[in-house]
């Protein structure tokens, strides 16, 4: 599974599980920091709560993208 397979079973309420992204449906996770729970996403990037990783800044970014999508 990739990770834009694991936000959008994020988004659905599905679990899901990539190399270094996993949802319980609920929450989100970048390797094992939550960075969403619910529809709230946790801004771990460099403007935000500072970041962690490069990675992990990534995964907020989609995360944060798919809750704009919704409008």
């Amino acid at each position: 599974m990739n990770n834009s397979q694991v936000i959008k079973a994020w988004m659905n309420g599905h679990k899901a599980e990539a190399k270094n992204l996993s949802t319980d449906g609920v929450d989100l996770y970048s390797y094992a920091l939550c960075i969403a729970r619910g529809r709230w996403v946790f801004d771990y990037t460099r403007g935000g709560l500072g970041t962690i990783s490069m990675t992990t800044s990534h995964h907020v970014g989609m995360a944060k993208r798919a809750i704009q999508e919704l409008g």
